[in-house]
């Protein structure tokens, strides 16, 4: 039986063939098959399948559609014998936006907060596939080069503002395409996905915590500066891969473990385009760093001037953060009262490849749940189990242990008598012990208050627990 005559037609893997000539001329020439098959072997190119469409930065254009032909030129502003101006930044723009050389090349990434080139621009001499990249400094340049060589005047000191406003108008936000892209397939994964993908041990703390980290995530990423002031800390052994797979969770295009010290404007320029950051190495932190990683993630806002911009930016938070510890046996949370902000979570064996495999849909399931108005904050009946997790991480101050015995029963107590009760005379007491005391108080309920009576000026800390209608012997 003869060979159908479209059995090559089809020769670029999927795609219908060029208007023209094609295979089933080739077979109407009178071609045999091992000719056509040759000549598919060489002609043929490799076949890549395409992005799913939920994974591609989708810059979806503002105001004027690009142009497809030369429509734009009638905007062109002219002078004297219709001649187009030169000097003219409104014939910028539109040779920018709209000449077929550039067209769709710049983009500006609300996520990332910079404008990108979509492709290739023609002033880039290398070869092979192009990567969507940052615009840099030299792309001035050479945006001025290639306007001179078609007859405009710009300027290099004038062309950022005019590539911006361009770029303006083909906005688009990678993270939120992605996640409003992605479609659940209905399976559930998060009540416990701690245990499976890094061998958590399953218990309902687990549960609630691995089920607010992801929806937290995820509203950050839909509801840019909505608060999150919590972050999960993964502990585990060197080796155990714990950053790979925050790395993996989130994915390379939005994580990064490398950013400089916490709360400076260099920082808070550097998370713009981050979604997971990693905190590293938090058993190492000493007082002071604990306190600033608190005190970054009450922040819903960064407000910072960018290099060379005219003006300061205020950016609502995008960032998630997540610690990692390789645990020495010593607790590394400072305090019961800041410590409500960590998470701690002991990882067993990590599965890379499931994250991997499963990213799209954890994160699919998470923006399902958002949707569904699940909160991203511990709720007051989970609050205990959390409480009991971190109190096994805190450091608790020895004098604690002394203090509290004499506290039974009273409803006030001065700073005199806890001194007293620590064995510390009056006389040798300085601004360090009564800031160490004031803390300890602090963290047991008891507020300060000065006591003037009998013309001294004493510290006294008043139990809240003898309010009216406190039972006084359920007092400690």
């Amino acid at each position: 039986m003869a060979s159908p005559p479209y059995l090559y037609a089809d020769w670029l893997s999927g795609r219908t063939p060029p208007k023209g000539w094609d295979a089933a001329d080739a077979v109407g020439d009178g071609w045999t098959e091992d000719e056509l098959s040759a000549f598919i072997r060489d002609a043929a190119r490799p076949w890549t399948p395409p992005v799913a469409e939920a994974h591609k930065a989708r810059p979806a254009a503002i105001g004027k559609t690009i142009a497809t032909n030369d429509d734009w030129q009638m905007e062109l502003l002219r002078g004297e014998k219709g001649r187009i101006k030169p000097g003219a930044t409104r014939n910028w723009a539109l040779f920018l936006e709209h000449h077929p050389d550039l067209s769709g090349i710049f983009a500006f990434d609300a996520f990332k907060m910079g404008v990108v080139l979509m492709r290739r621009p023609p002033w880039e001499r290398a070869r092979g596939n192009w990567r969507e990249r940052a615009l840099q400094d030299r792309d001035y340049s050479e945006a001025v080069m290639w306007l001179e060589a078609n007859d405009m005047t710009p300027k290099v000191a004038n062309i950022a503002p005019v590539i911006q406003t361009v770029a303006e108008h083909a906005r688009f936000d990678r993270l939120t395409d992605y996640l409003e892209g992605l479609v659940w397939d209905r399976r559930p994964r998060l009540h416990n996905w701690l245990t499976y993908y890094m061998g958590i041990e399953d218990t309902a703390y687990a549960r609630t915590v691995g089920l607010r980290w992801l929806i937290s995530s995820v509203a950050r990423g839909l509801e840019p500066g909505c608060k999150v002031d919590t972050m999960p800390i993964l502990e585990g052994p060197q080796g155990a891969r714990k950053s790979t797979a925050v790395r993996m969770l989130y994915g390379d295009d939005f994580f990064t473990d490398e950013l400089s010290d916490i709360g400076s404007k260099d920082a808070m320029m550097e998370m713009q385009g981050i979604w997971g950051l990693e905190v590293a190495e938090m058993h190492r932190f000493n007082a002071s760093e604990t306190s600033a990683v608190k005190k970054f993630l009450r922040k819903q806002t960064d407000r910072f001037r960018p290099p060379y911009g005219r003006s300061v930016v205020e950016a609502p938070r995008r960032v998630c953060l997540c610690g990692t510890i390789n645990p020495d046996g010593n607790p590394y949370l400072k305090d019961t009262t800041g410590g409500r902000s960590f998470w701690p979570l002991t990882v067993g064996r990590i599965d890379i490849e499931a994250i991997a495999a499963d990213r799209d849909q954890l994160w699919a399931e998470a923006v399902a749940l958002y949707r569904a108005k699940t909160p991203w904050w511990v709720q007051e009946e989970e609050q205990p189990a959390v409480v009991a997790e971190q109190e096994k991480r805190t450091d608790v101050d020895v004098w604690v242990e002394v203090i509290v015995p004499t506290l039974k029963g009273r409803r006030s107590v001065s700073q005199y008598d806890i001194l007293k009760s620590l064995g510390i005379a009056a006389k040798d007491a300085d601004w360090r012990h009564a800031g160490r005391i004031g803390r300890i108080m602090k963290k047991l309920g008891w507020t300060a208050s000065r006591d003037r009576r009998g013309g001294e000026d004493r510290v006294v800390f008043l139990n809240p627990s003898f309010a009216e209608g406190v039972d006084e012997d359920k007092v400690f």
